[in-house]
């Protein structure tokens, strides 16, 4: 089926934003980098859209979106390697975060990531994942400044791969 980005949205305010969203196709070319080195000796970050932060951490402006129901909070936020569901917090009002957080490989899969370094499937899980509140409306230039720094923070933990976890 078709997925609904208003599916837990009150019903009047759901039909606001179907009515005055605007989705624009994409235009550039995304800019792929081939795979340098096998899975098995690759560092690996997630990148979740879920709005997750660690406990006790700044969450995501739900506040902000409350008043202006296109706007999403751009900013981002980074999570330790060794995040479980009882260290994350999740603020999204476009999706339902109870059932992300009774399972969080569902939205963020740190744990799974952590088996799969231990297997030896991968050579390991970065230090940091991190995350965005995917809900921007239809100006995602506003994400910019926190992808470009998601991308520094990677590079500064030499990390080869990229997980991007959409919720």
């Amino acid at each position: 089926g078709e997925c609904d980005p208003y599916r837990f949205l009150e019903p009047a305010l759901a039909e606001l934003l179907r009515a005055n969203v605007m989705y624009e196709e994409a235009t550039a070319e995304i800019p792929w980098a081939p795979v340098s080195k096998p899975l098995a000796e690759s560092r690996i970050s997630l990148v979740s859209t879920a709005g997750l932060s660690m406990k006790g951490d700044e969450p995501f402006d739900m506040d902000g979106e409350r008043r202006r129901p296109s706007w999403g909070d751009p900013s981002w936020r980074r999570l330790d390697r060794s995040v479980t569901a009882d260290t994350v917090q999740a603020h999204h009002l476009h999706i339902e975060t109870s059932h992300l957080l009774t399972d969080l490989d569902v939205c963020f899969p740190a744990p799974l990531l952590r088996d799969l370094e231990a297997e030896g499937v991968i050579g390991e899980a970065a230090p940091s994942h991190y995350s965005i509140m995917g809900f921007q409306g239809a100006d995602l230039r506003r994400l910019q400044p926190s992808c470009r720094e998601i991308a520094e923070a990677m590079v500064a933990e030499d990390v080869d791969l990229a997980l991007f976890v959409p919720v």
